[in-house]
């Protein structure tokens, strides 16, 4: 298990490789990540040599009680995080810092240059988001509490308790069940993110956002879900026929579980994850439904629901042991539904396992 201090020296490490002396976490997910600490105004930096987690007054208390058990200095912002920052730097000869450029706002990198003069701030040529990447048993053990919490809210309800439901009321059920589910469990949860339920042809539409549409009998269901529980996130999807599935859903559902078996397949330490997603995606072309697959078959998950890694057709990860990611590929005709099938998986030292346990 990497503590934080083991996280810290990693970013430490990646120092020389950014050509800095100093990294500022401006990103509060990386902050939380890196420390313990979460507040709606958190700042850290981390040099060669020590480092400093900035805040407000209203946090004051907290921060330095964290920082006294981490060997962290404390600095409580005052005249602005810029001016605070700039007076660490100074203190300890820092010359050239780096800088989260996919959080840091424009107008903050401007007000940092003009407050901290005769400091070169670079783009982080190695993000934190690399570091978290590779979970750690702690991580693991995180993300299969929210999966165990997700799977067991959907086992809960059986497949007519949807029909009638508005896909709002539908959405609003799940989560409840994934709240008290967690309950019984002696952890708290909530969801992830926003739930999503597409009845019919509102499945043709990725990510639908649900409305008043009553679910019928006799028709498709895409629910797409996750929980998240001790600051880590799960994300499943599952796709059912209210009744008797018809021809077309069958052979289409058959299409989607043979290309998300063919990518979780190909997944293995060192494997491009461009070919994963070249994996599944072979197999709905040859099925004639290649237009109908226009997202990447995964995503890296974590702290956060998307983060890091991608597994799609631009991507230039390498799967390492310890990744976690997600393995959707879906189908989507318009006028008529879609089917999605998503699954998490973790990269083992030889190749891939399952995280997810719920009947396809």
């Amino acid at each position: 298990m990497m503590t934080c201090d083991a996280r810290r020296t990693a970013v430490r490490n990646t120092l020389a490789r950014n050509r800095a002396q100093a990294l500022l976490v401006s990103d509060p997910v990386n902050v939380r990540y890196l420390t313990g600490f979460e507040s709606s105004n958190a700042f850290l930096l981390i040099a060669t040599e020590g480092a400093a987690l900035f805040t407000d007054f209203r946090y004051r208390d907290a921060a330095e009680e964290l920082a006294r058990r981490q060997g962290l200095e404390t600095v409580i912002i005052t005249k602005g995080l810029a001016r605070a920052v700039a007076g660490w730097c100074r203190a300890h000869g820092i010359r050239r810092a780096a800088f989260e450029d996919h959080h840091l706002t424009v107008a903050s990198f401007r007000l940092l240059r003009t407050k901290a003069r005769g400091i070169a701030w670079l783009p982080a040529a190695v993000p934190v988001a690399s570091i978290r990447a590779v979970k750690d048993a702690a991580e693991l053990r995180a993300i299969r509490r929210a999966v165990t919490v997700a799977e067991d809210a959907f086992r809960s309800i059986p497949p007519r308790a949807w029909v009638g439901l508005t896909e709002l009321e539908a959405a609003e059920m799940l989560e409840e069940r994934m709240r008290a589910a967690a309950r019984r469990h002696g952890w708290h949860a909530d969801r992830a993110f926003s739930s999503i339920v597409a009845a019919g042809a509102n499945a043709s539409m990725p990510h639908h956002t649900p409305s008043a549409a009553r679910i019928r009998a006799g028709t498709l269901l895409k629910i797409d879900w996750g929980a998240r529980v001790d600051g880590y996130c799960s994300d499943i999807t599952r796709t059912l026929y209210l009744g008797r599935p018809d021809r077309r859903f069958k052979s289409i559902y058959a299409t989607v579980l043979e290309a998300q078996r063919a990518a979780i397949k190909a997944v293995k330490p060192g494997v491009r994850l461009k070919d994963v997603d070249a994996a599944a995606r072979t197999v709905i072309a040859r099925a004639g439904h290649g237009e109908c697959f226009g997202h990447g078959t995964g995503h890296g998950i974590g702290m956060q629901v998307h983060e890091g890694i991608a597994v799609n057709a631009r991507s230039g990860d390498e799967a390492k042991p310890g990744m976690v990611f997600t393995i959707e590929p879906g189908i989507y005709v318009p006028g008529w539904g879609g089917i999605r099938v998503e699954d998490m998986v973790v990269v083992t030292r030889t190749g891939v396992r399952v995280l997810t346990r719920l009947a396809k």
